[in-house]
């Protein structure tokens, strides 16, 4: 029976290239998708079963997405925790389940007719046919709603904790300006 092999740690400058590879993937995807729904890259309308609007919002949950790997694989955990790094990262949080739940919501509630499509699978068997519009928009609308019920609790969370932070990091540093003067 062979040993296992002992695996070699990746070198430092490994990781932030796969990062950096990741958040442009991300980014430029989303940035194609937002640059067809603003009709930068013409597409022909009838290739639209949402307005662009949503569509771009679509597209920039992805962008947000790349900006969000770039930063967490360019700066350590400790800079992460400091106060303005903190709070880009809560608010593109913030902004990313935004336009997450706003493609929910529109497939929900938006005005116009849906198309849903329904399958069952059973061992080797998959049947599909017509979904419901009723139970569809039922089912979308309500993660919506979730979704975005989400988005106000993790803000809210967010929010306080930045502000403790904020308060008590510069009490601290008060505090050791002050034990420093005497």
């Amino acid at each position: 029976m062979s040993e296992p092999k002992e695996t070699k740690p990746l070198p430092p400058w490994a990781g932030g290239c796969m990062g950096l590879v990741m958040s442009l993937s991300f980014f430029g995807m989303g940035l194609f998708i937002i640059l067809i729904s603003f009709d930068v890259i013409p597409t022909p309308p009838e290739n639209f079963n949402a307005p662009r609007i949503v569509v771009a919002a679509a597209g920039l949950v992805f962008a947000l997405a790349g900006i969000m790997i770039f930063i967490s694989a360019n700066y350590s955990e400790e800079e992460m925790n400091k106060p303005l790094l903190a709070w880009v990262r809560s608010f593109l949080v913030f902004l990313i389940m935004v336009a997450f739940s706003s493609v929910f919501l529109w497939v929900g509630f938006g005005p116009g007719e849906r198309e849903f499509q329904s399958s069952t699978s059973f061992g080797g068997v998959t049947s599909t046919g017509e979904g419901s519009s009723f139970f569809g928009r039922l089912l979308f609308g309500g993660v919506g709603l979730l979704c975005g019920l989400g988005t106000l609790w993790v803000s809210f969370v967010q929010i306080r904790s930045l502000i403790q932070k904020t308060f008590h990091s510069d009490s601290s540093q008060n505090d050791q300006l002050s034990d420093h003067d005497r």
